[in-house]
């Protein structure tokens, strides 16, 4: 009886053994037995499809957002104090330079030209009676008839009403001035805006702008360029001086006219690195409003050939480096590190780093691990057609 215990406990230690060493084993097995199976997968040749770089040539070109801006705007102000009296013009209104847009009350100042006119009148008066007092007395000291003081006396006399006949014409030129600023007229031709200040209110030079008057044509649009487009264009002109400049309205419509850019800063922006540019438009017809964002494009008077390749075959990033897989001729992988500068299209524009001849794998890259690993070339159609029925 002892004895069969014994056994059955025996037994019952292998079993237990069994049941923890089996799934071990297992393991191990399944584990090599898949790694074997992966190694084997591994020597097959990975299937890709591989394409030449493209070869082109055309006209460089940038996008921007612009902003349209008067050549021209002025705020007009009141040069003198006084009650506004009247308007002559209609908000919204093209008005000519020269053309009166406010009245300020004159009286005041028509009174000081009248007044400061009665001075000059009354001292033009004094200096015609000290002349002829200097005449006779220049007269009389030849027969010696007066004192050499009494000539003197007459002389400083004269002198000193023509001195305040100068001055009181000094002032009767700055009255009428005056008087002139009372009425306030545009300075430019343009379109005037909403009025600031209505009649009736009283205006004097701290008072603020009346109204703001704007040039209609031709206007600006300003913009930035970022430094790679500014760099890629300029190489590509003279000097910008030969660029073709369009703007877009909102809506999707391209302005019919063409602008010159006109304006280029002196330094990129630190924080933006990009640089302030301006472009100059006819605007006979209006359609472009200051103050208005406009999409601006640019493009270059003459053709640039470049190398593209697709942005989906390259690995890598723009502060690493990109680069690309390219098949030799026994099918094996190597790793060609690229420069690129834009892109168009979807497309990276390789500055260097890849011949016309390469055979660049343009699907199945992440198939490809290792430089040197085998590969085998398919068609796209091949290509699509496993990766549907998988």
């Amino acid at each position: 009886m002892k004895l069969n215990i014994k056994m059955t406990r025996k037994k019952l230690a292998i079993l237990v053994l069994i049941i923890i060493i089996a799934p071990i084993v297992y393991n191990k097995l399944s584990g090599l037995v898949t790694g074997l199976i992966m190694m084997q997968m591994m020597k097959m040749p990975k299937e890709v499809v591989v394409d030449y770089p493209v070869n082109a040539d055309s006209y460089v070109s940038a996008e921007s957002t612009g902003r349209v801006e008067a050549k021209y705007s002025i705020d007009v102000m009141a040069r003198v104090a006084g009650f506004l009296q009247k308007k002559y013009f209609n908000e919204g209104d093209f008005v000519k330079k020269g053309q009166t847009l406010f009245q300020i009350d004159p009286q005041e100042f028509q009174l000081e030209v009248r007044n400061s006119q009665a001075t000059v009148n009354q001292y033009n008066a004094l200096l015609v009676n000290s002349q002829q007092e200097l005449d006779r007395a220049n007269a009389l000291i030849k027969e010696d008839l007066v004192s050499h003081s009494y000539v003197d006396q007459s002389l400083a006399s004269r002198n000193q009403n023509q001195a305040l006949l100068d001055a009181a014409r000094q002032k009767l030129q700055l009255a009428k001035v005056n008087l002139g600023y009372t009425t306030i007229k545009s300075p430019i031709d343009g379109r005037i805006g909403k009025v600031k200040i209505t009649e009736g209110n009283y205006v004097s030079l701290t008072s603020g702008p009346l109204v703001n008057v704007s040039s209609m044509d031709p206007v600006y649009v300003t913009f930035s360029l970022r430094s790679s487009d500014f760099i890629k264009m300029l190489k590509a002109s003279n000097e910008f001086k030969d660029v073709k400049v369009k703007v877009q309205f909102e809506g999707g419509k391209w302005y019919g006219k063409t602008g010159v850019v006109d304006f280029v800063d002196n330094q990129i922006d630190k924080n933006s690195g990009s640089i302030q540019m301006r472009a100059t438009f006819d605007n006979s017809d209006w359609w472009l409003v200051p103050g208005d964002y406009m999409k601006v494009s640019l493009v270059s008077p003459k053709k640039f050939k470049y190398m593209t390749v697709p942005q989906a075959c390259t690995k890598g990033d723009a502060m690493s480096g990109y680069y690309v897989w390219v098949v030799n001729k026994d099918n094996t992988v190597k790793r060609k590190d690229i420069k690129v500068s834009d892109q168009i299209d979807n497309h990276w524009i390789v500055e260097s780093g890849l011949d016309k001849n390469d055979k660049i794998v343009v699907a199945g890259v992440q198939n490809i691990g290792v430089e040197g690993q085998k590969v085998k070339i398919i068609t796209k159609k091949e290509y699509e057609k496993k990766q549907k029925s998988e």
